[in-house]
């Protein structure tokens, strides 16, 4: 332990003698005490308290996560261990006795979003903290203020439902819905039948704002009007709806209402600009509630890891006793046990999930298939960690959550998980989320993170700008860097209220976003094809149907493998995207990917390391090395299944198919990124 540095020593200034000691040691970012020792006559001076403070301090410098520690539980030291803000996260039996031993965690307070990504701080490390959601209540019920337009549609039948929902979601209580006091007025001016008019007479009935001066109203009035003054002087009645969309707009800003609901697209136009400036969401109905809801409902998998058959399926309610019995000897809170196993409704739906080794439960998680409008997405995650394949259970339902949504759509999602899954806080930080301080109880932990399902191009930027600051409360540049600039510098970020500017590395960001990507400008690929049978377990989600048998541990990994003899090592560097191309029989390009490691290995050495990840065995790997017994590995993540799956006829005619007709990887330019994004997310 001293030759490794993980015995450290105190020792009396004058008199050379050892006062005390710490050994300790664990695997990266996880610091274990295996031992703390203070003389008996230097005793009750703070020594242990000192000792255990500068093991802390060395921990949030090397980015380590968490500090724990065994302790029998009859001895007295469980105070110290207490007073040192130290928790117990379960209790073991010590091997070959009968003593039970407390485990003790102490969470070091470092920067934790990306942590566990290198043991080493980047140089934005210190600004990770920054890149969190606004402040702002979780369970708050947002309130909207809708316009004129967005009722019409409800009474005419316009659209496709999204307004309906909206006013669905305000009786079911998901949202507090409200109009402004010129609503009623403007209604009025619309109507032909004043006295007679069913709908002016509900509209009358909404919950209406407070009526607001004309000189409290005028100054607000003055400041957006520049905003959203069009380039052709407007008269008549056009110009009094003007008049009227100023007083609405004024109102929220006023009243400090949550969000302002409009089709207008001239207001649309500057969401922005009025975010920024008066801290008020403009949004469209399709913005609350995509009708369509093409969010892909989770596989049901089955797969065989050392000769266990692991199966993730549906939750039905036969199970509901087994499962409450699991989620209890977790530790789990009833009041959660309750929130996680509930069905939901025909109006909110929930997915529950869980994991079964050999028939036995090691996991159970579930969240509201669509989430109540003006609401981040709930999930829950309980993993019996001290089982065998819990990482296969971690890394899959972690996949799971962050596939969640529509396709272009930017998804806040928070988790709670138990207070001692020291294992799925690790695996979950590496993919972007981050523990929300002051939220959870004594057994729970609360994370969050966005989740992006699709890509973002240059035409995009702007939408997904707005967006983004929306939720963070931090502005992008307003034009989308190149990808040189993104390399080199890293994504500018910028607090909404100050000009306090902090970078980002690219693929910190993305991995933020996961499983989103920037297209930005003069960004390429790769083109990779994989043959049918191999992309049924890499790429499940893209499989036609259903396997027969237990499919490989790849299906369940966040990070997988794949392996070539031939391919041209050159393209595949970290952070590359990746386009696989399924060849043979198929044809098609199905889905996108992010490259984190490329190398060319020996056969033992990715047999060692990267077995688990890919779906080849040792012998398929031995065949496809090269003369110097070499192969080529790639280690990749946040895969996006495209919507459409493009042929390779339309790839030949997007000018996409070089002169090796996608039989090894080939270089995408950027344009032709660009084109099959368009088509495979339109």
């Amino acid at each position: 332990a001293a030759m490794k540095e993980c015995l450290w020593i105190a020792v009396h200034r004058k008199t050379q003698r050892l006062m005390g000691y710490l050994f300790f040691g664990g695997t990266y970012p996880h610091l274990k005490v295996f031992q703390i020792y203070v003389s008996s006559t230097y005793r009750d001076i703070g020594l242990a308290r000192k000792l255990i403070n500068e093991l802390k301090k060395y921990g949030k410098q090397s980015n380590y996560l968490t500090i724990t520690a065994r302790v029998a539980a009859e001895l007295e030291a469980n105070r110290f261990w207490k007073k040192i803000d130290f928790y117990i996260v379960r209790q073991v039996s010590g091997a070959g006795t009968t003593r039970t031993l407390n485990i003790y965690i102490h969470e070091l307070d470092v920067p934790s979003l990306f942590a566990s990504s290198g043991a080493g701080r980047s140089s934005s490390a210190q600004n990770f903290g920054q890149l969190t959601y606004q402040s702002r209540p979780l369970l708050r019920t947002p309130s909207y203020v809708i316009d004129l337009n967005v009722f019409f549609d409800v009474v005419h039948n316009r659209g496709e439902g999204e307004s309906q929902r909206i006013l669905s979601s305000a009786f079911n209580n998901e949202i507090k819905l409200s109009v402004t006091s010129e609503f009623v007025r403007e209604l009025e001016r619309h109507s032909d039948h004043f006295d007679k008019d069913p709908v002016l007479e509900f509209a009358r009935t909404l919950p209406t704002l407070p009526e607001i001066s004309s000189d409290t109203l005028t100054p607000i009035i003055k400041g957006i009007r520049p905003l959203l003054r069009g380039s052709t002087p407007k008269t008549g009645r056009r110009r009094a709806n003007d008049e009227s969309d100023l007083i609405h707009l004024a109102s929220c800003i006023h009243h400090r209402a949550y969000g302002f609901v409009t089709r207008d697209a001239a207001i649309l136009r500057r969401a922005s600009e009025l975010y920024e400036k008066y801290d008020i969401r403009i949004v469209g109905p399709t913005d609350l509630y995509d009708v369509s809801d093409n969010a892909t409902a989770p596989r049901r998998v089955t797969v065989a890891i050392r000769q266990q058959e692991i199966s993730v399926t549906d939750l039905n309610e036969s199970d509901r006793f087994e499962a409450e019995r699991f989620l209890t000897r977790l530790g789990v809170e009833s009041h959660s046990v309750s929130s996680c196993l509930a069905p939901g409704t025909t109006h909110s739906r929930r997915l529950r999930l869980v994991i079964k080794a050999e028939k036995k439960i090691i996991a159970i998680s579930s969240w509201n298939y669509i989430p109540s409008i003006g609401q981040d997405r709930a999930a829950y995650l309980y993993v019996d960690e001290d089982h065998q394949n819990s990482d296969s259970a971690i890394n899959h339902i972690l996949e799971t959550l962050v596939n969640l949504g529509n396709y272009g759509k930017l998804s806040p999602l928070n988790l709670e998980i138990s207070s001692n899954q020291i294992k799925t806080r690790e695996v979950a930080i590496s993919r972007g989320f981050h523990v929300v301080d002051g939220e959870g109880t004594s057994t729970s932990r609360n994370l969050r993170k966005l989740s992006l399902k699709g890509v973002v191009t240059a035409e995009k930027w702007a939408l997904f700008r707005n967006d983004f600051l929306t939720v963070t409360d931090l502005k992008l540049p307003r034009k989308m860097a190149r990808y040189k600039e993104m390399i080199n510098t890293g994504v500018l970020l910028s607090k909404k209220s100050s000009d306090h500017r902090l970078t980002i590395p690219l693929f910190d960001f993305e991995t933020y976003l996961s499983p989103g990507a920037l297209i930005c400008p003069d960004r390429t690929a790769v083109m990779i094809p994989i043959r049918e049978e191999y992309a049924n377990d890499l790429l499940a989600a893209t499989a036609r149907q259903a396997p027969l048998f237990p499919g490989k541990e790849a299906t369940l990994r966040l990070e997988r493998a794949y392996f070539s003899g031939s391919m041209r090592y050159h393209l595949l560097k970290r952070g590359n995207i990746v386009v696989f191309y399924v060849s043979r029989s198929r044809q098609e390009a199905v889905a996108t990917a992010r490259i984190t490691f490329s190398d060319k290995l020996t056969k033992t050495q990715a047999v060692l390391n990267l077995s688990r990840q890919g779906v080849l065995t040792e012998q398929d790997i031995g065949q496809r090395a090269n003369s110097k017994g070499e192969i080529t590995a790639v280690t990749f993540d946040n895969v996006i299944v495209f919507q459409n799956y493009i042929s390779y006829h339309e790839l030949k005619n997007m000018g996409c198919v070089g002169g090796a007709n996608l039989v090894t990887a080939q270089e995408l330019s950027h344009d032709s990124l660009c084109r099959i994004v368009a088509q495979a997310f339109e």
